[in-house]
Protein backbone atom coordinates (compact mmCIF):
# COMPACT_ATOMS: atom_id res chain seq x y z
CA UNK A 1 0.00 0.00 0.00
CA UNK A 2 2.79 2.44 0.89
CA UNK A 3 4.62 1.68 -2.35
CA UNK A 4 1.42 2.33 -4.28
CA UNK A 5 1.04 5.69 -2.55
CA UNK A 6 4.62 6.60 -3.39
CA UNK A 7 4.10 5.82 -7.07
CA UNK A 8 0.84 7.74 -7.08
CA UNK A 9 2.55 10.70 -5.48
CA UNK A 10 4.91 10.98 -8.43
CA UNK A 11 1.92 11.35 -10.72
CA UNK A 12 0.23 13.89 -8.50
CA UNK A 13 3.30 16.01 -7.97
CA UNK A 14 3.09 17.28 -11.55
CA UNK A 15 -0.39 18.59 -10.87
CA UNK A 16 0.81 20.20 -7.65
CA UNK A 17 3.70 21.92 -9.42
CA UNK A 18 1.41 23.26 -12.10
CA UNK A 19 -0.90 24.60 -9.39
CA UNK A 20 1.99 26.60 -7.99
CA UNK A 21 3.44 27.42 -4.64
CA UNK A 22 0.22 28.80 -3.18
CA UNK A 23 -1.35 25.35 -3.10
CA UNK A 24 1.76 23.79 -1.56
CA UNK A 25 1.95 26.56 1.01
CA UNK A 26 -1.66 26.06 2.01
CA UNK A 27 -1.29 22.29 2.38
CA UNK A 28 1.80 22.71 4.55
CA UNK A 29 0.04 25.30 6.72
CA UNK A 30 -2.66 22.82 7.69
CA UNK A 31 -0.29 19.88 8.27
CA UNK A 32 -0.52 17.90 10.44
CA UNK A 33 -4.26 17.93 11.11
CA UNK A 34 -5.15 17.86 14.80
CA UNK A 35 -8.15 16.42 16.63
CA UNK A 36 -8.23 17.94 20.12
CA UNK A 37 -11.92 17.07 20.52
CA UNK A 38 -11.39 13.33 20.08
CA UNK A 39 -12.69 11.63 23.25
CA UNK A 40 -10.41 10.99 26.19
CA UNK A 41 -10.41 7.48 27.63
CA UNK A 42 -10.72 6.36 31.23
CA UNK A 43 -9.41 2.83 30.60
CA UNK A 44 -6.74 1.77 33.06
CA UNK A 45 -4.41 -1.26 33.04
CA UNK A 46 -4.67 -4.11 35.52
CA UNK A 47 -1.99 -6.02 37.40
CA UNK A 48 -4.09 -9.20 37.42
CA UNK A 49 -1.90 -12.00 35.92
CA UNK A 50 -4.88 -13.43 34.05
CA UNK A 51 -5.61 -10.08 32.37
CA UNK A 52 -1.93 -9.64 31.50
CA UNK A 53 -1.87 -13.13 29.96
CA UNK A 54 -4.87 -12.26 27.77
CA UNK A 55 -3.07 -9.09 26.73
CA UNK A 56 0.01 -11.05 25.76
CA UNK A 57 -2.09 -13.34 23.57
CA UNK A 58 -3.69 -10.34 21.87
CA UNK A 59 -0.39 -8.51 21.34
CA UNK A 60 1.60 -11.56 20.19
CA UNK A 61 -1.08 -13.36 18.20
CA UNK A 62 -4.55 -11.97 17.49
CA UNK A 63 -3.91 -8.22 17.13
CA UNK A 64 -0.39 -8.93 15.76
CA UNK A 65 1.06 -5.76 17.32
CA UNK A 66 4.63 -7.03 17.25
CA UNK A 67 4.80 -7.33 13.46
CA UNK A 68 4.73 -3.54 13.27
CA UNK A 69 6.44 -2.62 16.53
CA UNK A 70 9.63 -4.58 15.82
CA UNK A 71 12.31 -4.01 13.20
CA UNK A 72 11.45 -6.23 10.25
CA UNK A 73 14.82 -7.95 10.16
CA UNK A 74 14.64 -8.74 13.89
CA UNK A 75 11.07 -9.97 13.61
CA UNK A 76 11.74 -12.38 10.75
CA UNK A 77 15.01 -13.63 12.21
CA UNK A 78 13.27 -15.28 15.15
CA UNK A 79 12.08 -18.88 15.21
CA UNK A 80 9.01 -17.69 17.13
CA UNK A 81 7.68 -14.18 17.76
CA UNK A 82 6.02 -15.24 21.01
CA UNK A 83 7.09 -12.90 23.79
CA UNK A 84 9.10 -10.63 21.49
CA UNK A 85 9.72 -7.20 23.02
CA UNK A 86 8.13 -4.54 20.75
CA UNK A 87 10.92 -1.98 20.84
CA UNK A 88 9.87 -0.30 17.59
CA UNK A 89 11.84 0.73 14.54
CA UNK A 90 9.86 -0.95 11.77
CA UNK A 91 9.99 1.27 8.68
CA UNK A 92 7.44 1.88 5.95
CA UNK A 93 9.35 3.51 3.11
CA UNK A 94 7.06 5.54 0.87
CA UNK A 95 9.57 6.62 -1.73
CA UNK A 96 9.38 10.36 -2.45
CA UNK A 97 6.80 10.82 0.31
CA UNK A 98 9.11 9.89 3.19
CA UNK A 99 9.36 7.18 5.82
CA UNK A 100 7.04 6.21 8.68
CA UNK A 101 8.53 4.44 11.72
CA UNK A 102 6.89 2.49 14.53
CA UNK A 103 7.28 3.47 18.18
CA UNK A 104 9.03 1.63 20.99
CA UNK A 105 6.14 0.45 23.19
CA UNK A 106 8.16 -1.17 25.94
CA UNK A 107 8.16 0.44 29.39
CA UNK A 108 11.42 2.36 28.96
CA UNK A 109 10.71 5.88 30.33
CA UNK A 110 13.02 7.67 27.88
CA UNK A 111 12.59 5.87 24.57
CA UNK A 112 9.39 3.89 25.18
CA UNK A 113 6.02 4.53 26.82
CA UNK A 114 7.18 4.41 30.43
CA UNK A 115 6.59 8.14 30.96
CA UNK A 116 3.22 8.12 29.18
CA UNK A 117 0.13 8.33 31.38
CA UNK A 118 -2.50 5.61 31.28
CA UNK A 119 -4.98 8.09 29.81
CA UNK A 120 -2.56 8.99 27.01
CA UNK A 121 -1.85 5.35 26.22
CA UNK A 122 -5.55 4.44 26.22
CA UNK A 123 -6.37 7.35 23.90
CA UNK A 124 -3.76 6.25 21.39
CA UNK A 125 -4.92 2.62 21.46
CA UNK A 126 -8.61 3.43 21.25
CA UNK A 127 -8.63 6.53 19.04
CA UNK A 128 -5.15 6.75 17.43
CA UNK A 129 -4.78 10.29 18.79
CA UNK A 130 -2.12 11.44 21.25
CA UNK A 131 -2.37 13.86 24.16
CA UNK A 132 -1.94 16.86 21.84
CA UNK A 133 -4.68 15.70 19.47
CA UNK A 134 -2.19 14.65 16.80
CA UNK A 135 -3.08 11.47 14.88
CA UNK A 136 -0.68 8.52 15.22
CA UNK A 137 -0.18 7.61 11.59
CA UNK A 138 -0.21 3.80 11.69
CA UNK A 139 -2.42 3.27 14.74
CA UNK A 140 -5.51 3.73 12.61
CA UNK A 141 -4.62 0.30 11.22
CA UNK A 142 -5.28 -1.41 14.56
CA UNK A 143 -8.46 -3.46 14.60
CA UNK A 144 -11.37 -2.44 16.81
CA UNK A 145 -11.73 -4.31 20.07
CA UNK A 146 -13.88 -4.26 23.15
CA UNK A 147 -12.69 -2.21 26.12
CA UNK A 148 -12.01 -5.42 28.04
CA UNK A 149 -9.46 -6.43 25.43
CA UNK A 150 -7.99 -2.93 25.24
CA UNK A 151 -7.42 -3.06 28.99
CA UNK A 152 -5.69 -6.43 28.58
CA UNK A 153 -3.41 -5.00 25.88
CA UNK A 154 -2.55 -2.01 28.08
CA UNK A 155 -1.89 -4.31 31.02
CA UNK A 156 0.51 -6.51 29.08
CA UNK A 157 2.39 -3.57 27.53
CA UNK A 158 2.80 -1.97 30.97
CA UNK A 159 4.25 -5.25 32.27
CA UNK A 160 7.02 -5.43 29.65
CA UNK A 161 10.61 -4.83 30.73
CA UNK A 162 12.15 -1.62 29.39
CA UNK A 163 14.17 -1.75 26.20
CA UNK A 164 16.22 1.35 25.47
CA UNK A 165 15.81 1.96 21.76
CA UNK A 166 15.46 5.51 20.53
CA UNK A 167 13.47 5.38 17.31
CA UNK A 168 13.91 8.32 14.99
CA UNK A 169 10.66 10.21 14.28
CA UNK A 170 8.73 9.51 11.13
CA UNK A 171 9.80 11.80 8.31
CA UNK A 172 7.39 13.00 5.66
CA UNK A 173 8.89 15.06 2.88
CA UNK A 174 7.24 18.21 1.57
CA UNK A 175 5.65 16.04 -1.09
CA UNK A 176 4.41 13.63 1.57
CA UNK A 177 2.87 16.40 3.64
CA UNK A 178 1.06 17.71 0.57
CA UNK A 179 0.06 14.41 -1.01
CA UNK A 180 -0.69 12.08 1.90
CA UNK A 181 -3.70 14.08 3.21
CA UNK A 182 -5.13 13.95 -0.33
CA UNK A 183 -4.38 10.32 -1.20
CA UNK A 184 -4.60 8.59 2.19
CA UNK A 185 -6.43 10.88 4.63
CA UNK A 186 -7.45 7.90 6.76
CA UNK A 187 -3.90 7.60 8.09
CA UNK A 188 -3.99 11.18 9.34
CA UNK A 189 -7.29 10.87 11.18
CA UNK A 190 -8.63 9.23 14.34
CA UNK A 191 -9.63 5.58 14.21
CA UNK A 192 -13.03 5.00 12.64
CA UNK A 193 -16.05 3.91 14.65
CA UNK A 194 -16.16 0.53 12.96
CA UNK A 195 -19.16 -1.58 13.92
CA UNK A 196 -17.91 -4.17 16.40
CA UNK A 197 -19.71 -7.47 17.01
CA UNK A 198 -20.36 -8.44 20.64
CA UNK A 199 -17.24 -9.65 22.40
CA UNK A 200 -17.11 -13.39 22.95
CA UNK A 201 -14.39 -14.64 25.28
CA UNK A 202 -11.97 -17.31 24.18
CA UNK A 203 -13.04 -20.82 25.01
CA UNK A 204 -15.41 -22.92 22.96
CA UNK A 205 -15.40 -22.87 19.16
CA UNK A 206 -18.20 -20.66 17.88
CA UNK A 207 -19.26 -18.56 14.90
CA UNK A 208 -19.83 -15.67 17.31
CA UNK A 209 -16.23 -15.81 18.54
CA UNK A 210 -15.00 -15.93 14.93
CA UNK A 211 -17.18 -12.94 14.07
CA UNK A 212 -15.69 -10.89 16.90
CA UNK A 213 -12.12 -11.81 16.00
CA UNK A 214 -12.37 -11.36 12.23
CA UNK A 215 -14.24 -8.05 12.46
CA UNK A 216 -12.38 -6.93 15.57
CA UNK A 217 -8.87 -7.37 16.95
CA UNK A 218 -7.60 -9.75 14.23
CA UNK A 219 -8.68 -7.09 11.70
CA UNK A 220 -9.14 -9.64 8.89
CA UNK A 221 -11.71 -7.49 7.10
CA UNK A 222 -9.23 -4.64 6.58
CA UNK A 223 -7.13 -6.58 4.07
CA UNK A 224 -9.75 -8.98 2.73
CA UNK A 225 -12.16 -6.23 1.70
CA UNK A 226 -11.63 -3.45 -0.80
CA UNK A 227 -10.46 -0.39 1.20
CA UNK A 228 -11.64 3.15 0.78
CA UNK A 229 -8.93 5.54 1.94
CA UNK A 230 -11.45 8.04 3.24
CA UNK A 231 -10.99 10.07 6.42
CA UNK A 232 -12.71 7.24 8.28
CA UNK A 233 -11.13 4.31 6.39
CA UNK A 234 -14.25 2.47 5.34
CA UNK A 235 -14.44 -0.65 3.24
CA UNK A 236 -16.54 -1.51 0.24
CA UNK A 237 -19.26 -3.92 1.28
CA UNK A 238 -19.52 -6.80 1.39
CA UNK A 239 -16.62 -7.53 3.67
CA UNK A 240 -14.26 -10.44 3.06
CA UNK A 241 -14.87 -10.51 -0.71
CA UNK A 242 -11.19 -9.82 -1.40
CA UNK A 243 -9.25 -7.14 -3.18
CA UNK A 244 -10.25 -5.33 -6.35
CA UNK A 245 -6.97 -3.52 -6.88
CA UNK A 246 -3.82 -5.60 -6.22
CA UNK A 247 -0.70 -4.30 -4.46
CA UNK A 248 2.73 -4.49 -6.12
CA UNK A 249 5.31 -6.72 -4.47
CA UNK A 250 7.88 -4.25 -3.10
CA UNK A 251 10.65 -6.81 -3.63
CA UNK A 252 9.76 -7.80 -7.17
CA UNK A 253 8.07 -5.30 -9.53
CA UNK A 254 7.06 -8.15 -11.82
CA UNK A 255 4.81 -9.64 -9.12
CA UNK A 256 1.71 -8.46 -7.26
CA UNK A 257 -0.40 -9.50 -4.26
CA UNK A 258 -4.16 -9.64 -3.92
CA UNK A 259 -6.03 -10.61 -0.75
CA UNK A 260 -8.37 -13.46 -1.72
CA UNK A 261 -12.14 -13.69 -1.52
CA UNK A 262 -12.90 -15.47 1.77
CA UNK A 263 -16.65 -15.77 1.34
CA UNK A 264 -18.01 -19.29 0.65
CA UNK A 265 -18.84 -18.63 -2.99
CA UNK A 266 -18.45 -22.06 -4.64
CA UNK A 267 -16.75 -20.68 -7.77
CA UNK A 268 -14.67 -17.69 -6.61
CA UNK A 269 -14.29 -18.21 -2.86
CA UNK A 270 -10.68 -19.04 -2.04
CA UNK A 271 -11.69 -21.32 0.83
CA UNK A 272 -14.57 -23.02 -0.98
CA UNK A 273 -12.80 -26.37 -1.20
CA UNK A 274 -10.90 -26.10 2.09
CA UNK A 275 -11.62 -28.19 5.12
CA UNK A 276 -11.47 -26.73 8.61
CA UNK A 277 -8.40 -28.85 9.34
CA UNK A 278 -6.66 -27.53 6.21
CA UNK A 279 -7.40 -23.95 7.32
CA UNK A 280 -5.79 -24.55 10.73
CA UNK A 281 -2.82 -26.34 9.16
CA UNK A 282 -2.15 -23.42 6.80
CA UNK A 283 -1.89 -21.02 9.74
CA UNK A 284 0.60 -23.35 11.36
CA UNK A 285 2.61 -23.52 8.13
CA UNK A 286 4.16 -20.06 8.27
CA UNK A 287 5.09 -17.56 5.60
CA UNK A 288 5.18 -18.64 1.95
CA UNK A 289 5.63 -15.22 0.28
CA UNK A 290 8.38 -13.15 1.86
CA UNK A 291 6.71 -9.76 1.60
CA UNK A 292 3.10 -10.82 2.09
CA UNK A 293 1.30 -8.34 4.37
CA UNK A 294 -0.34 -11.28 6.15
CA UNK A 295 1.25 -11.57 9.64
CA UNK A 296 1.61 -15.35 9.48
CA UNK A 297 4.13 -15.41 12.33
CA UNK A 298 1.59 -13.86 14.69
CA UNK A 299 -1.53 -15.63 13.48
CA UNK A 300 0.31 -18.94 13.77
CA UNK A 301 0.28 -18.42 17.56
CA UNK A 302 -3.52 -18.27 17.72
CA UNK A 303 -5.28 -21.09 19.53
CA UNK A 304 -6.80 -23.88 17.50
CA UNK A 305 -10.25 -22.98 18.85
CA UNK A 306 -9.90 -19.38 17.67
CA UNK A 307 -8.75 -20.42 14.20
CA UNK A 308 -11.63 -22.87 13.91
CA UNK A 309 -14.03 -20.16 15.08
CA UNK A 310 -12.81 -17.81 12.36
CA UNK A 311 -13.16 -20.51 9.71
CA UNK A 312 -16.73 -21.30 10.77
CA UNK A 313 -17.59 -17.59 10.76
CA UNK A 314 -16.21 -17.16 7.24
CA UNK A 315 -18.20 -20.19 6.10
CA UNK A 316 -21.35 -18.59 7.52
CA UNK A 317 -21.05 -15.47 5.34
CA UNK A 318 -23.27 -14.71 2.38
CA UNK A 319 -21.38 -15.93 -0.72
CA UNK A 320 -20.03 -13.10 -2.87
CA UNK A 321 -18.91 -13.72 -6.43
CA UNK A 322 -15.65 -11.83 -6.96
CA UNK A 323 -12.74 -13.20 -8.94
CA UNK A 324 -9.60 -12.19 -7.04
CA UNK A 325 -7.26 -14.67 -8.72
CA UNK A 326 -4.09 -16.15 -7.24
CA UNK A 327 -3.02 -14.23 -4.13
CA UNK A 328 0.53 -13.97 -5.52
CA UNK A 329 0.90 -13.69 -9.26
CA UNK A 330 2.53 -11.89 -12.18
CA UNK A 331 1.75 -8.19 -12.27
CA UNK A 332 -1.11 -7.34 -14.59
CA UNK A 333 -2.86 -10.70 -14.11
CA UNK A 334 -6.40 -10.89 -15.48
CA UNK A 335 -8.96 -13.72 -15.29
CA UNK A 336 -8.38 -16.27 -18.02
Amino acid sequence: MWRKLGLGALGLVGVVLVGGGAFVGYRLSVFPPTFPDEPQSDLRPSTDPEVIAKGRYLVDAVAHCTVCHTREEDFKARDSVEGILPSGGHEWVMGPMGTVRSANITSDPETGIGAMSDAELARILKHAVDADGDPKVMMVAVGPMADEDLVAVMSYIRSLPPVKNKVQPSELTTMGKVVMPLMAPAYLAPKPDWPLPPRVDDGEISVARGNYLANGPAFCFACHSQPVLSPRLGVVEPRFAGCITPDPDPLDPEMELCAPNLTPDPETGFLAAWSEDAFVSRFRGGRAVEHSPMPWENFGLMTENDLRSIFRYLQSLEPTRRVTGPPYRKAGWTPG
